[in-house]
């Protein structure tokens, strides 16, 4: 038996110990007590470092929503849609492998070429692009811009098509259902994204970038704290408002498929063209070339100038026109009074007339219809330059008309020399835009009284259909006595019905209207140089009709045409003029008296196909039905709003749809039943519809070809 070995313990060692679990011990002492100090300063401040805790804690708990308001609409004088809101999607593929769906499937792209080929049918990219991008090691891939900004009809086909890896992102988008129709008129927008990845639009010039607060609304806020709701700190949304215009859809119509021809024909660098009505200053048609389709996101921004407002120019021989107000209006204009035509020095400076110098001695009448500038250079001295100048400042040039839109330019003048002041009596050495123009020769309609041009008929709560706001007529200016207008009115007459008048070619005495006019011819000046010929020239022409208490104001101006389809181009021009301003004076619903031919739209949703036609046409309106069967489900004009008389309202109901009889309708009405159905349009000529290939009561599917013929009233 082993014997046990016993130790003696170390008791220098165990001294030790003891010493620093006593040490450990106090320190753990100490700090205990500290923290339970501080957690009781903590307890009864509520305060850390200057810190709120329930601040701190109420905001970890809270959490916020912000809700991005709709943007409102944008209307024609007659309810048609020209900007709404839509939804476009971004599409991209995931390639990795590794991921799976919930389902433990794969989500990512299982087959290259079959969903190239399948893509290639669907976005504007080749299937070998599509292909390449589709086999690259990445773990995702996007699709530029073909992948960019797809319609819901473009979605809803590859969402069909089950491509495994094939996602999307979706954002609200801007759509303009007429293309390019008024594009630099109702405008553009941008987006501008929050810190949070939130998409806003913005508008960018025209109505938009004008009306940009009014349509953009107000966001709203949704906070909650915890799963509830915080009904203090939540705000509710405010949708944009909805802005009609003054345009008339049918007349803009006309307007833009003439200035198509127009500006094809001439191939000029620019080309404006402008209907206001005289008393009310309401524009009913506006556009300008070249345009732009807001809808193509590769539109170059360098056109979206504004001619209406923007890039003033020397008008030339429509300036005339407010010299013989001023020189009438003064008592200096003495028509019977002689002067020998072609050349006339002012300090060594010639003024030279356009029609040469073989025209002999003229009467100051005779040289106002033949737009000779010597005779209103010889008048602007009789005036006097202080005279002049006042007349000029009177008609309430060289500041802006405030229509409405931003950035609008108030021209500019040369006044220092006998020679520029005698160069702006017709036209040169000054600036303008076309509505200064319009706006100044309203007054010489109007007998006297000189009226704004705007561009919004009314501004309409998008929620509750209230009118928030309604365009109205503005008088700005006196600058004539009636007297003088009336005056003015009967030379402009001389312009069109003399043999040697220049604007003999706009006449529309044979359609039973006597027009008064005003034609000009304006070199262009490139680094300070007159550039010579025709073809370096702004073509343009201003006319009242009828002359006896005018109720359209037509300005319409052709910058540098390379090609000139007859000797002077008023030929030409008068093939958008002519038809635009028949359809105007001879239309018993046009604009002109949409005031006192308003009716509140009925509210016939649920209520059967026949009651809701009763009830629209009593009311005074067409009616379209989308359906054959069941309660109405939706009308294209809102309850309660007000609508001209006559106006077209499509109603939703449901089964098959015949076709209605369309003779008479305008083409926007046919565009807009047709994109109800989704059947192919297609047209000819421009005004009314006088023929249809689908005859009334037969049966229309989408897939069904309508065309039409449309002519002007005469």
């Amino acid at each position: 038996m082993k014997n046990k070995v016993r130790r003696i313990p170390n008791k220098r060692i165990t001294k030790n110990a003891k010493i620093f679990g006593g040490l450990l011990l106090c320190g753990t002492t100490v700090v205990i007590l500290m923290l339970g100090i501080r957690l009781f300063v903590i307890a009864g401040n509520k305060a850390v470092d200057g810190h709120n805790l329930t601040k701190a804690t109420r905001e970890a708990f809270m959490g916020k929503q912000n809700i991005i308001a709709n943007r409102g609409k944008i209307f024609d004088v007659n309810g048609q849609v020209l900007a709404e809101n839509t939804t476009v999607y971004n599409m991209y593929a995931i390639l990795d492998k590794n991921q799976k769906d919930a389902n433990g499937k794969p989500d990512y792209v299982t087959d290259a070429s079959e969903t190239a080929q399948k893509l290639s049918t669907v976005i504007s990219l080749k299937e070998k692009v599509i292909y390449k991008r589709l086999t690259a090691k990445q773990f995702q891939v996007e699709f530029g811009s073909a992948g960019k900004s797809l319609t819901i009809a473009q979605h809803k086909k590859i969402v069909a098509m089950k491509l495994p890896g094939i996602k999307f992102t979706s954002q609200a988008a801007r759509v303009y259902p007429n293309d390019q129709m008024a594009s630099h008129l109702i405008g553009n927008i941008k987006y501008s994204e929050n810190v949070s990845g939130q998409s806003t639009m913005i508008g960018t010039m025209g109505i938009e970038a004008a009306e940009n607060s009014i349509l953009t609304g107000k966001n709203g806020i949704k906070s909650y704290e915890g799963q509830k709701e915080n009904n203090k700190s939540s705000r509710t949304v405010k949708n944009g408002d909805d802005v009609y215009l003054t345009l008339d859809d049918s007349l803009q119509n006309t307007l833009e498929t003439r200035m198509d021809t127009l500006f094809k024909d001439t191939g000029a660098k620019t080309a404006v063209a402008v209907l206001m009505e005289a008393k009310t200053g309401r524009i009913v048609a506006a556009t300008q070339r070249p345009n732009f389709n807001a809808n193509d996101k590769s539109s170059n921004p360098a056109t979206w100038q504004n001619l209406l407002d923007q890039g003033a120019f020397e008008p030339g021989s429509t300036m005339k026109g407010i010299t013989l107000a001023a020189a009438i209006d003064t008592g200096e204009w003495r028509p019977n009074d002689t002067y020998q035509s072609g050349t006339f020095l002012i300090d060594g400076k010639k003024v030279v007339d356009a029609f040469g110098q073989d025209a002999g001695v003229l009467t100051y009448r005779e040289g106002f219809w033949r737009s000779s500038n010597v005779a209103f250079a010889r008048t602007e001295q009789k005036l006097g330059a202080t005279t002049w100048r006042k007349y000029l400042t009177r008609f309430r040039f060289l500041q802006s008309t405030k229509s409405g839109l931003n950035a609008e330019e108030a021209g500019s003048i040369s006044f220092n020399y006998p020679i520029e002041q005698a160069n702006t009596a017709y036209g040169q050495a000054i600036n303008v835009t076309p509505l200064q123009l319009i706006q100044a020769y309203s007054a010489i309609a109007n007998n006297g009284k000189e009226v704004k041009p705007y561009f919004v008929d009314k501004v309409v709560n998008s929620s509750t259909g209230a009118i928030v706001k309604e365009g109205k007529t503005t008088t700005v200016a006196h600058p004539i006595k009636a007297s003088t207008a009336e005056k003015v009115r009967e030379y402009m007459i001389d312009v069109v019905n003399q043999s040697t008048g220049t604007a003999k070619e706009f006449d529309l005495r044979d359609a039973g209207y006597q027009i008064a006019a005003k034609t000009g011819t304006a070199q262009v000046a490139e680094k300070g140089q007159y550039l010579d010929g025709l073809k370096n020239a702004i073509h343009s022409v201003v006319v009242l009709a009828p002359e006896k208490n005018p109720k359209y104001i037509f300005y319409m101006a052709v910058k540098q045409p390379k090609v000139f389809p007859d000797e002077t181009i008023q030929t030409t021009m008068n093939k958008v003029f002519r038809p635009l301003m028949l359809q105007a004076l001879n239309n018993s619903s046009s604009a002109v008296k949409s005031k006192t031919t308003k009716q509140t739209v009925p509210n016939v949703v649920g209520q059967s196909i026949t009651a809701a036609k009763t009830t629209l046409t009593k009311a005074g309106f067409r009616v379209a039905v989308v359906g054959t069967t069941g309660k109405i489900k939706s009308q294209s004009l809102l309850p309660e709003q007000k609508a001209l008389t006559n106006q077209l309202v499509i109603l939703k109901a449901q089964g098959t749809t015949n076709m209605p009889d369309m003779t008479g309708w305008s083409l926007t009405d046919a565009q807009s039943f047709a994109k109800q159905i989704g059947f192919s349009l297609t047209w000819k000529g421009s005004g009314y519809i006088t023929s249809q290939t689908v005859g009334a009561n037969q049966l229309v599917v989408k897939s069904s070809q309508v065309a039409i013929v449309l002519k002007e009233k005469e």
